[in-house]
């Protein structure tokens, strides 16, 4: 493994981690106000944002940093990403959830390699696990290496699958054979449903509405957990530059089954 690749990884996992104790002890003590994209923002989401990539700054200072609460501003015509190793975050996944005292949310960390996820992690506070890992490194849960779960196969009609709702019309169409036959979860949190497709308690998840800072961790540890992403409409990565309001990138994440049964549901969309 690269060495420079490797120092990043080794270190990197402080920053996640010491931010868990404030994490948990704001857990629905924080106020909370709308952004303009109609998406909640908390102090807490701040101060993590601010923790973390001041961390990175510090310890990291050629490498990009780009976090959901750090955005260009409109007039800047966003931002190019053009260091080798660049850190995605987002501080509080699930803030919705959050600010609620909903315990399925979390902290979502990725070093990307020339604009490609190598390695994430996340701290999913439903379980309370640190959960990392990527490529060819498989996964670690609070700092153990767990043996990925081999896919059977097959996906039958007790295989559990996780959503994020709402569903635009054109999905819900798409996704009818799924949902009229799988048991699903949502849980209002990429952390949280990324986290169990990659430790196998899901068979597979989809959403809808993902920026790149909700799925860059997890793209990572679904690698190292032997699980396939597919994105439906736009590809994110390599990610090359950051705008003001970035993209929705739509997936399906799980095991091989799970996609050999729901990506030709999608044809006539990807058409």
């Amino acid at each position: 493994m690269p060495a420079e690749q490797e120092k990043r990884i080794a270190k990197a996992g402080q920053a996640v981690s010491g931010n868990i104790a404030y994490f948990a002890r704001h857990l629905g003590k924080v106020e909370s106000r709308w952004k303009a994209d109609k998406t909640r923002v908390t102090n807490a989401d701040i101060a993590v944002s601010d923790a973390i990539t001041g961390w990175l700054a510090e310890n990291f200072p050629n490498d990009d940093v780009v976090s959901e609460e750090v955005l260009p501003s409109a007039e800047s015509g966003g931002r190019s990403l053009k260091s080798r190793f660049c850190w995605v975050l987002d501080p509080i996944d699930g803030t919705n959830n959050y600010a609620l005292g909903l315990p399925a949310c979390g902290i979502m960390l990725a070093l990307l390699e020339e604009g490609v996820p190598v390695y994430g992690w996340i701290y999913e506070h439903l379980s309370g696990g640190l959960v990392e890992g990527g490529a060819r490194r498989g996964i670690r849960v609070n700092g153990t290496p767990i043996q990925a779960q081999r896919a059977s196969g097959v996906f039958d009609k007790q295989a559990i699958v996780s959503l994020s709702l709402p569903l635009s019309e054109r999905y819900l169409k798409c996704l009818s054979p799924l949902l009229t036959r799988n048991p699903a979860r949502c849980f209002g949190s990429a952390a949280t449903n990324l986290t169990y497709t990659a430790l196998s308690v899901f068979d597979g998840s989809f959403s809808m509405r993902c920026k790149v800072w909700d799925i860059s961790a997890g793209h990572a540890l679904l690698a190292g957990a032997g699980r396939q992403i597919v994105y439906l409409e736009a590809q994110p990565f390599p990610l090359r530059e950051l705008t003001a309001s970035p993209p929705n990138f739509p997936f399906l994440a799980g095991t091989e089954a799970f996609l050999r049964f729901t990506v030709p549901l999608f044809s006539e969309k990807q058409g």
